[in-house]
């Protein structure tokens, strides 16, 4: 009898453990929104720490490259690049505040200011080129005058409080200041001690699990997601730059109205793949259409030059094949993450569906070598599909395996 209770012992802590976590499951679903405010409570807390996580993440590049660099300072080559690092990122954001932010304000007060004036001016020409061709225009301007009244009295009720509002804020200007503070004391940390915050992640992973092979493929996975993310975010953002500015030079010389604003949109939404410079063309070519249908049309032309340069030079030249993906992969990661996670969706979809791509990739690949079959997809897509899936299942495999040996035969 006394050799059968550690198998009671062990019945029992399933059966409890089974409960308790129906328990905890049935808890989690009728308690969601009262969980779900719980987790925005946290997670608004840790804002700074996640802001500089992020941070921390975007400059360690930069922060590796002057610490290289300052090797003769010996242990105090890491602190010094820090510093620098810290320094340079503050440097470039004061620049940006004191020398785009004010013209950019004054271009938006500008557009604020002159922009039911420029629609009635455009709907003039629009009434006198229909009124004087047929009847219907006069029902089409109606239609046009409702929705100019209602796009008018929503700019002056609307646009301006909310412009108004937020500049008077101080409150809320306060708390972003602080966070950000906070956040960049967050990232001096991560950036200063590193290697012992990973090693810490590290230990706790190799605490939990004892399988070697499945640790060497997590940590191969997490070396590849850092590849992928690190290289499309630095290379999205130098290329957004670039782009940003010769729209900008490009527009001045063209001598296009609030070129400095539209530069900044065209240069924003290019860090969003493939839709991206649609994106900051549509509105962008609004506005200078509100000024001059000639000048809009001139606008167009520049920014599907300026998008084919990026596209075929600038960009495959920065970039290179950091994701690897096709754009038919692209195109998906786009418009699921974007529904899902909205703008910041837009963004980081590429690099996350390239990771869940990598991931699925190895698995397959993992499976096939397993089986003996090539792992190449070439040696798959001379395959015939045939209706009977027993014999001719075997079939394929050998016409893939052939097919993989000749193509390691021609490589």
């Amino acid at each position: 009898m006394e050799q059968k209770k550690p198998d009671y012992i062990k019945l029992g802590l399933t059966i409890f453990g089974s409960l308790a976590a129906t328990i905890v499951f049935f808890f989690l679903i009728f308690r969601f929104d009262g969980i779900k405010n719980y987790i925005s409570l946290i997670l608004s807390a840790l804002q700074p720490v996640v802001l500089g996580m992020v941070l921390a993440y975007v400059l360690c590049p930069v922060q590796r490259f002057l610490e290289r660099c300052l090797k003769k300072c010996g242990r105090f080559a890491r602190l010094v690049s820090v510093l620098l690092t810290i320094l340079l990122a503050l440097g470039i954001l004061l620049l940006f505040c004191a020398l785009v932010l004010p013209q950019l304000v004054y271009s938006v007060s500008e557009l604020v200011a002159k922009l039911p004036g420029q629609m009635e001016a455009q709907l003039n020409r629009l009434r006198i080129y229909l009124e004087s061709d047929s009847e219907a225009g006069a029902t089409v301007m109606q239609m046009i005058e409702s929705a100019e009244t209602y796009l008018a009295g929503w700019i002056k009720d609307h646009m301006l409080a909310t412009v108004s509002t937020i500049s008077g804020s101080v409150l809320s200007v306060g708390s972003a200041l602080v966070s950000l503070v906070v956040a960049v004391i967050v990232t001096i940390y991560l950036l200063l001690d590193r290697e012992r915050y990973i090693g810490q992640c590290r230990k706790l992973f190799f605490s939990v699990s004892r399988n070697k092979r499945w640790n060497d493929a997590i940590l191969e996975g997490v070396r590849q997601t850092d590849r992928i993310f690190s290289g499309f975010i630095s290379g999205k953002l130098v290329d957004s730059l670039i782009v940003g500015v010769i729209c900008f030079l490009g527009l001045t010389l063209l001598k296009m109205p609030y070129a400095l604003l539209v530069s900044v949109i065209v240069g924003v939404t290019n860090i969003i793949p493939m839709f991206g410079p649609f994106i900051g063309a549509v509105p962008s070519a609004f506005l200078i259409l509100l000024v001059s249908p000639a000048k809009c049309v001139v606008f167009l032309i520049f920014v599907v030059v300026l998008q084919q340069i990026d596209g075929n030079i600038i960009g495959p030249r920065i970039l290179g094949n950091s994701t690897g993906l096709s754009a038919l992969y692209v195109t998906v990661a786009m418009l699921l993450f974007g529904k899902l996670l909205g703008f910041l969706g837009m963004i980081v979809g590429v690099p996350l569906f390239a990771t869940l791509y990598y991931i699925v990739k190895r698995v397959a690949e993992y499976s096939l070598r397993r089986q003996e079959l090539p792992v190449e997809t070439e040696a798959y897509m001379t395959i015939e599909q045939k209706n009977d899936s027993g014999k001719n299942a075997k079939h394929g495999r050998k016409l893939a395996a052939d097919s993989g040996k000749a193509i390691k035969k021609n490589k």
